[in-house]
């Protein structure tokens, strides 16, 4: 048997309950028949049910409940929006890179020219001293053949001289015996007339000069001869000389082609080198820049994410509070509600009052007479 309830019974009660465990039980097993004496009027329970929610947001300080909800639910909002991330500064390298480009360059420029001049006065003070080298030579070859040639020519024209004088002797041998004869002609027979005188000495004339011609025409063509002799060795020396500038040029070429090609390597090495180390400081200078910018770049996400976490941490603690206030208010609002619903119970009589129905047929519905005491001023 179900009594009728207390008021405070009735608070226990604002839960979901189901109807059918406040009505009496009906079917199954039948019960014995009572006794007269034990037979007794049945008890009328009477339930009532309450729109919980309904009644709640009736309620005069529901707006407050609103206005918390749509501050909670902005503030969701926001601590589920972060705000974006800064843009990452947008840093121009090129105008620093090319500057310091431009400086290695105009260095490195300097320093191949250095480096050119310096092996163009090597290779000048090469070929100056290969050229005094090479006259040195040319000096030396050319007192040599002229040494030579003189002591050819000399003896050359002693031999000459040697043969003239033969000639000469053997021409004057040729020519004493006439003249003797002419001679002993004249002071051995001796001369009848002036005239035979005169044709003596005439015949002793014409055999001295055609003795003397002869030995000149000799002379004559020995010395032409040793002049040709003198002109041929001196052009034999003169080809040997010019023979030797060629063999001298060719090996100065060969040798100053040689040490031009060493230094054009060099100067070449030099370049590959230097062009390295322009290089490699132009990419440490890059990544410098770079590990600058990406510098900056961590400092501005770092400190985007302590501004977002700071905010976060601040959103969270208002919800929180929020929360906490929206709970304080609801709870401030059921009590009401349900002080409100307990007194129209006692007054109405109603035994139990139900915030969910599942199924009913006979629950009284409160909720706008719950609605309309909430609502008194």
């Amino acid at each position: 048997m179900i009594t009728r309830l207390r008021p405070a019974a009735v608070l226990c009660l604002l839960a979901a309950l189901i109807l059918t465990g406040c009505r009496p039980q009906s079917g199954g097993t039948p019960s014995p028949t009572p006794t007269p004496a034990a037979v007794a009027t049945p008890a009328v329970y009477r339930v009532g049910f309450v729109d919980l929610g309904r009644a709640l947001r009736a309620h005069r300080r529901w707006p407050e409940m609103e206005a918390l909800e749509k501050q909670m639910n902005a503030l969701q909002v926001r601590l589920s929006n972060p705000p974006l991330p800064p843009e990452g500064p947008v840093v121009d390298l090129g105008p620093e890179l090319q500057a310091e480009v431009d400086r290695l360059q105009a260095a490195y420029r300097a320093e191949l020219s250095t480096i050119e001049e310096q092996i163009k006065k090597r290779i000048e003070a090469f070929a100056a001293d290969l050229k005094a080298e090479q006259e040195g030579k040319l000096a030396d070859r050319h007192k040599q053949l002229n040494a030579e040639l003189q002591r050819v020519i000399e003896a050359k024209r002693d031999e000459m001289q040697r043969e003239l004088d033969r000639f000469e002797l053997a021409t004057m041998a040729e020519y004493r015996v006439p003249l003797l004869n002419l001679r002993l002609k004249g002071d051995v027979v001796g001369v009848t007339s002036e005239e035979e005188a005169r044709r003596l000495n005439q015949e002793a004339e014409r055999i001295t000069k055609e003795r003397d011609a002869k030995v000149r025409v000799r002379a004559q063509a020995l010395e032409k001869a040793l002049e040709e002799f003198q002109q041929a060795k001196t052009a034999e020396a003169e080809a040997q000389i010019k023979a030797l500038i060629a063999s001298l040029e060719s090996d100065a070429n060969a040798r100053i082609k040689v040490k031009q090609e060493e230094a054009d390597a060099e100067m070449q090495a030099g370049v590959r080198a230097r062009e390295e180390m322009l290089n490699r400081a132009v990419e440490e200078r890059k990544k410098l820049l770079v590990g600058s910018a990406n510098q900056q770049m961590r400092v501005t996400q770092e400190a985007y994410a302590r501004r977002v976490e700071a905010q976060a941490a601040r959103l969270r603690q208002e919800l929180e509070t929020m929360a906490g206030q929206r709970f304080r208010l609801e709870d401030s609002l059921l009590a009401e509600i349900r002080i409100e619903i307990a007194a129209l119970a006692q007054d109405q009589k109603i035994d139990a009052v139900l915030t969910r129905v599942l199924a009913s047929t006979t629950a009284v519905d409160l909720t706008q007479a719950v609605i309309a005491r909430i609502r008194r001023p």
